[in-house]
């Protein structure tokens, strides 16, 4: 049964929330300026973790990844506040809390190993990335952003799916726990900050 393996990752998963939780409080102590160089540190830790060999180590590296995401959490919160109200934003954090547990629960309900979808959604992923970046510095419509928004949703949302199917379909071992829980954590964190982003850009378009 992979209900053993779905305790332990879904354990490191909540603690990867409570870091997130003190990395928010020591954001408000930090300036703005903050959040680009956490994000670049936030992405050179993930891609040394997967030059790590040693467990302990990496475990130790992808558990600083929430706490950063954190501190950065409360400057993107205060943007989103400002532009959507807060009301408005906690509504959409819930809703995507309901919408992550269905997803969840599709994936771990599908009998079919879903494992093949792996290379296709990073396919896509990164070439939304890019095309996002490239759009970053070139001006086009707000249908385009929107379509983008609403794309990078979906393809995250199928993450939760494929990720949580993992788990059923036993593709995790114990010393991939921790790192199966920062890639569903990533993942809610992306389908948070991207619906906010398409809701925002509904509103303003």
């Amino acid at each position: 049964m992979y209900a053993h393996h779905l305790r332990l990752v879904l354990q490191h998963f909540a603690l990867m929330w409570g870091l997130t939780a003190i990395g928010l409080l020591i954001g408000m102590l930090l300036p703005s300026s903050i959040v680009l160089p956490i994000a670049i540190m936030n992405i050179i830790l993930l891609i040394v973790v997967v030059f790590v060999r040693n467990v302990y180590l990496a475990g130790g590296i992808l558990y600083t990844v929430p706490f950063l995401t954190g501190i950065m959490f409360f400057w993107l919160g205060q943007f989103f506040i400002e532009a959507l109200g807060a009301a408005f934003l906690l509504s959409v954090f819930f809703g995507t809390v309901i919408l992550f547990i269905i997803l969840a629960l599709v994936g771990l309900n599908i009998p079919r190993d879903l494992s093949s979808w792996g290379m296709y959604l990073v396919a896509i992923l990164l070439i939304v990335i890019i095309f996002s970046l490239i759009y970053f510095f070139i001006s086009v419509s707000s249908a385009v952003h929107i379509f983008i928004a609403a794309l990078i949703v979906l393809v995250f949302a199928l993450f939760t799916v494929y990720d949580f199917n993992l788990i059923r379909n036993h593709y995790v071992k114990e010393d991939e726990v921790v790192k199966m829980a920062l890639s569903l954590y990533l993942v809610f964190i992306n389908l948070f900050i991207h619906l906010l982003e398409l809701i925002y850009r509904l509103k303003k378009g």
